[in-house]
């Protein structure tokens, strides 16, 4: 065998080895993680005005319930009304149910200003003034460039008296088909909801102290 041969065998022989350990290397996540965001407190200042509701009453939030199908790290786009389409590289950077009372308690909070926020569960002897519950009916984008959110939310005293049972349709319109402003749009939707729990949460409040 000539010494060419054995030089192109050689770099042959390279090229496979190159090549093989290339296959077998990590690859880049090409995933992007999204996360809901709260409304900073100077949004809700033209909302209402709660000065003179500053009595030290208790808030418990929850149980939420979200529909199972939302219930996994990819995020979903309605594309027609029986069709939902999941991403494979576009992901909520936290459990949606987790993000979504998080932010929704950080809203209400701004507005409603209670001495203490309890997340569900609690225990029985740290019964808050005002429990809220929600159900989830839907939140999502479509590909309408629209992020939609309905949900039945109830009221209840400390007795277990039901104070008021709402259902809320929300509808933002997002700035671009991109998942960064479907995100922005449906963290505007929740605000929404904050608005309408506290709104109800401060007329008992004035019609207690009154």
């Amino acid at each position: 065998m000539s010494g060419r041969v054995r030089k192109i065998l050689a770099i042959v022989a390279l090229w496979v080895s190159f090549e093989s350990c290339a296959a077998f290397a990590p690859r880049a996540d090409p995933s992007s993680f999204y996360n809901l965001s709260a409304l900073l407190e100077a949004d809700f200042a033209v909302d209402m005005n709660t000065a003179g509701i500053r009595t030290p009453v208790s808030l418990g939030l929850g149980p939420i319930e979200l529909p199972s199908y939302l219930d996994r790290q990819q995020i979903a786009t309605r594309t027609s009304v029986n069709r939902l389409s999941y991403s494979d590289t576009e992901r909520w950077a936290a459990p949606l149910a987790e993000s979504f009372s998080r932010v929704l308690g950080q809203n209400i909070s701004h507005l409603f200003n209670p001495a203490q926020m309890i997340q569900f569960p609690w225990q029985s002897s740290d019964a808050p003034d005002y429990q809220v519950k929600i159900e989830v009916l839907q939140f999502e984008a479509n590909s309408n460039q629209e992020a939609w959110l309905t949900a039945r939310w109830t009221v209840i005293d400390r007795n277990k008296k039901i104070l008021v049972s709402q259902r809320s349709q929300l509808h933002r319109r997002a700035g671009s088909s991109s998942t960064e402003d479907s995100v922005k749009a449906l963290s505007e939707t929740l605000a929404d909801l904050g608005r309408e729990i506290a709104k109800a949460l401060l007329s008992f409040e004035q019609q207690r102290t009154t």
